[in-house]
């Protein structure tokens, strides 16, 4: 029997995730992975797979529904509990409808029924490493981007969100009751900080970075 837990080393990128209780399953999943050279981890329990798994690792998580003790369902919740975004495909031997709706609409990407062609779950697969590669290129921005405005001090950030309120430079002295040279001067400061050359910039990096947080 194959040792459950095992990861191809020999590939390096992003990981597909099978967990399936029937071994047979996860044979003829890992074979196909094995012909166009996709690293994979197998797990015979849900149980397993939460005890070893890396919330950062790349790559996308195959599932089946129904499993002894923590079915597939539940896991998917908890790793949405836990705010791992990891694409997840669910597979099924049952084809029910209410049980599809529900898990994509939890966020999963695919529902597939078994038996699965095996160019089909490859061309799934390979979308949801392109999906997840992509999440995780949006999560580094949104990251970098918090951390850049980290770096302004509480009156420039200041400043920065009654320049986005719509207020001039004299306005702002006004309100904060200082002169407009240091208006001018933290904002200078700020916009340097943030690696930004005009007015027009410093807005639109502020309210993209507004923007990426809320959709988070």
């Amino acid at each position: 029997m194959r040792r459950i837990g095992h990861m191809n080393e020999a590939h390096a990128g992003p990981t597909v995730f099978v967990i399936d209780d029937d071994p047979r399953v996860r044979r003829w999943i890992i074979r196909l992975l094995d012909t166009v050279g996709i690293a994979h981890a197998e797990f015979e329990k849900a149980e397993e797979f939460l005890e070893h798994f890396d919330p950062d690792a790349p790559g996308c998580i195959l599932l089946d529904v129904r499993m002894p003790g923590m079915g597939g369902r539940v896991l998917h919740e908890k790793l949405v509990e836990m705010g791992v975004e990891i694409p997840i495909l669910f597979m099924t031997g049952f084809g029910e409808v209410s049980i599809a709706v529900d898990v994509l609409q939890k966020g999963a990407v695919e529902f597939l029924e078994k038996p699965i062609k095996g160019q089909d779950l490859l061309d799934r697969v390979q979308k949801s490493l392109d999906l997840d590669a992509k999440q995780r290129t949006r999560k580094r921005s949104r990251e970098e981007k918090v951390r850049v405005l980290e770096r302004l001090t509480p009156r420039e950030r200041q400043v920065v969100d009654l320049i986005l309120e719509g207020h001039s430079s004299k306005r702002i002295a006004y309100k904060l009751s200082v002169s407009s040279q240091a208006i001018d001067a933290r904002r200078a400061n700020a916009m340097r900080k943030l690696g930004v050359t005009s007015m027009a910039e410093l807005v639109t990096f502020v309210l993209s970075q507004r923007g990426d947080s809320e959709s988070s």
